[in-house]
C-alpha cells in the first residue's frame, strides 16, 4: 500500500481494534469512556509522522550508498514505528495497531530493497495492504460497527436514534456504512496496484528504483488517499442523511446536548 493512503487506513484498523464498547445496565447502549475513567487521547499527527511519514521519507531518501545505505537505513526506519508503538503501549495501554501496519509495511518495503526483490514482490506488498485491511473488517465485523459507534459518540445522541428506530435498524445502517469502508478499501487496493506497476519500473537495489519509489509516494495522495476518502466521506453523509430520515429528527435533535 502506498505509504501516504496508509495513514488513513492504517488509523480505521487502529481505532477498529482499540474500541472500549460497554453497554448500560437498561439494555441501552452507552458508548465510550467510563465514568471516573480518562483515556489519553491519541495523537493522530505523532501517529502519521513516526509511523509513515519519517521512514517513508528514510526508506526513499536516505537509504542509498552515499547516506546511510539500505541496511542500516531499514533499521533506523524501523526504530520510529517501534519506539512509538512502545511508548504508546505504556501510556494508553493498549496496543497501536498503527504501528504494527507501520512497522510491517516499513519493514517488507526496506527488505524488498535490501534483497533486490523483483518488482513484482513490491506490487504484492503494496496491493495486499488495503486487502488485509478489509478481510479484518469482514471477519471482525462486530467490533467494525462498535469502532463506528465509538467514532460518532461524542456528537450523536445513540439512545435517542435507538428509541427512535430500535437497535437492530441502528446497526443496520451501521452495517450498510461499513460495507462501503469495505468498497473503499478494495479500490485502494486496485489503484496501489494499478500506480506501483506503472510507476515501479527498475529493480530494487538501483538509484533508478529509489528514486521512482519516491515518486510513487509523492503520487499517492491525489491518485489514491484522496479518491478514497472521497469515498469514505460520501458514506459518512449518507449514514447520517439516513438516520436522519429514518428517525424523523433533524440534525440538531440527532447532536449530544
Amino acid at each position: 500500500m502506498i505509504d501516504a493512503l496508509r495513514w488513513v487506513e492504517q488509523s480505521q484498523a487502529q481505532h477498529f481494534f482499540n474500541i472500549d464498547f460497554a453497554p448500560a445496565r437498561n439494555t441501552k447502549m452507552t458508548i465510550g469512556t467510563p465514568r471516573g475513567k480518562t483515556k489519553k487521547q491519541e495523537n493522530f499527527l505523532l501517529n502519521i509522522l513516526l509511523n509513515v511519514a519519517i521512514p517513508s521519507l528514510i526508506l526513499t531518501k536516505l537509504s542509498g550508498e552515499a547516506h546511510l545505505g539500505a541496511f542500516w537505513g531499514l533499521i533506523v526506519a524501523l526504530i520510529f514505528p517501534i519506539t512509538y508503538g512502545i511508548y504508546d503501549f505504556c501510556t494508553r495501554e493498549k496496543v497501536n495497531f498503527f504501528s504494527i501496519f507501520g512497522f510491517i509495511s516499513t519493514l517488507l518495503t526496506g527488505i524488498i530493497g535490501l534483497l533486490e526483490l523483483s518488482k513484482s514482490v513490491l506490487i504484492l506488498k503494496e496491493t495486499s495492504m488495503p486487502l488485509l485491511i478489509m478481510t479484518s473488517l469482514i471477519l471482525f465485523k462486530d467490533k467494525a460497527s462498535s469502532f463506528m459507534k465509538e467514532a460518532f459518540s461524542q456528537a450523536i445522541d445513540f439512545n435517542k436514534i435507538e428509541e427512535a428506530i430500535g437497535r437492530q435498524q441502528l446497526d443496520k445502517k451501521f452495517s450498510d456504512l461499513m460495507l462501503i469502508f469495505k468498497g473503499a478499501f478494495l479500490v485502494s487496493a486496485s489503484l496501489n496496484f494499478f500506480l506501483t506497476s506503472t510507476i515501479i519500473q527498475s529493480e530494487p537495489g538501483t538509484s533508478e528504483y529509489t528514486a521512482e519509489l519516491g515518486r510513487m509516494v509523492a503520487l499517492s495522495t491525489p491518485v489514491i488517499a484522496i479518491p478514497c476518502t472521497a469515498i469514505m466521506m460520501i458514506a459518512i453523509y449518507r449514514f447520517f442523511n439516513s438516520i436522519s430520515a429514518a428517525t424523523g429528527l433533524s440534525t440538531n435533535e440527532l447532536i449530544q446536548q
